[in-house]
């Protein structure tokens, strides 16, 4: 009597959308469907193991009853082929490290092959820079991953961390104990899971882009990899803006393409060639100005005495006092004189 006492009480929210028709209770158009025949008809409409949407789309063309879609969603979640054939459930979320603010300080390891060579690719990644390097490599054992790692520490150093699969050679007591004596944390991605090592991952299709061609157009592979790898790392990064060279060794990475020498700098500055010689008479500026009618420069002149490349000895016209300067200076043009018929040359 309880358990029908519970069952009107689901209905209670629809009644003014429930009626009867020819002995059959309805809401709207459809079927209501009693307690004891639901079971049937979910069975029915799992027929042909349709999914969570396409079971609730199903039923409710034709039928309903109260928490239908609750029903639909627990006959698909308990069905044994389904769960078999089914994508696994969603990893815990990954907790992201804090992002590193310089360069090598977090890494990313990951191995891409076998080539039809039979050659293996160690991609290196930095995080901060997304500066890259890659080796080539066979076997891949541990011993020689770490012998490769060891080559680039030795240029590099030793980063905080390393970030790797679940390759054999990243899991191993001889990699652990390399990362331990060397004070590198190492990290693991979770196994089929490469989403994780993400950055990686994204390096990877466009490294084996680059292979498809050499393979397409015959070329050296090898050769290719280098200029491919060269290109990656003078051009800026889509989520940094910067070249990955540039930020990971803070100077410019000089290339095929040519520039011209701090031509950014210049650019910015609006800078030219100074035309200031050996005694020339020069203003130097005001850096500190009293009130707002103070002159940009000071009226005193100076002679330049000597000339250093940019480097200027200068002279105080007035106190003969001599300072250096290489900037904020402005040259004297000489006087301007109203010139007389005579000198003009004019009858």
């Amino acid at each position: 009597m309880e358990q029908l006492d519970d069952e009107i009480k689901s209905f209670q929210p629809f009644q003014s959308e429930l009626c009867f028709h020819n002995g059959n209770l309805l809401r709207g158009n459809k079927i209501v469907i009693p307690t004891k025949l639901r079971q049937s008809v979910l069975q029915a409409a799992h027929e042909g193991h349709p999914g969570i949407v396409a079971i609730k789309n199903r039923l409710r063309t034709k039928v309903w009853w109260p928490k239908i879609d609750g029903d639909a969603e627990k006959i698909v979640k308990t069905c044994k082929g389904c769960t078999l054939v089914s994508a696994p459930n969603a990893p815990n979320p990954m907790k992201r490290r804090e992002l590193p603010t310089e360069a090598w300080v977090d890494v990313a390891l990951d191995f891409l092959g076998p080539l039809p060579s039979n050659h293996y690719l160690l991609v290196i990644i930095d995080y901060f820079s997304r500066y890259k390097e890659i080796k080539i490599m066979t076997p891949i054992t541990a011993t020689t991953t770490i012998k490769v790692l060891q080559e680039i520490f030795s240029r590099l150093g030793f980063p905080q961390s390393i970030t790797a699969d679940n390759g054999e050679q990243f899991q191993c007591i001889e990699m652990i104990e390399f990362c331990k004596k060397s004070g590198i944390r190492l990290f693991h991605t979770i196994p089929y899971w490469p989403q994780q090592n993400g950055e990686v991952e994204r390096q990877n299709r466009d490294i084996l882009k680059r292979l498809k061609i050499s393979k397409t157009l015959k070329t050296d592979w090898k050769q290719d990899l280098l200029e491919y790898l060269m290109m990656y790392n003078a051009t800026p990064h889509s989520t940094t803006g910067k070249p990955p060279a540039e930020l990971f060794f803070g100077r410019q990475f000089r290339d095929k393409i040519p520039t011209i020498q701090n031509s950014e700098r210049s650019i910015l500055r609006k800078a030219k060639e100074s035309n200031i010689e050996g005694g020339d008479k020069v203003y130097i500026k005001n850096t500190v100005k009293e009130n707002k009618l103070t002159s940009n420069f000071n009226p005193i002149p100076h002679t330049v005495i000597e000339k250093n490349g940019t480097d200027l000895s200068l002279q105080n016209d007035e106190t003969g006092k001599q300072i250096r300067r290489k900037v904020h200076l402005k040259k004297v043009e000489g006087e301007w004189k109203v010139l007389d018929n005579s000198e003009s040359g004019e009858n």
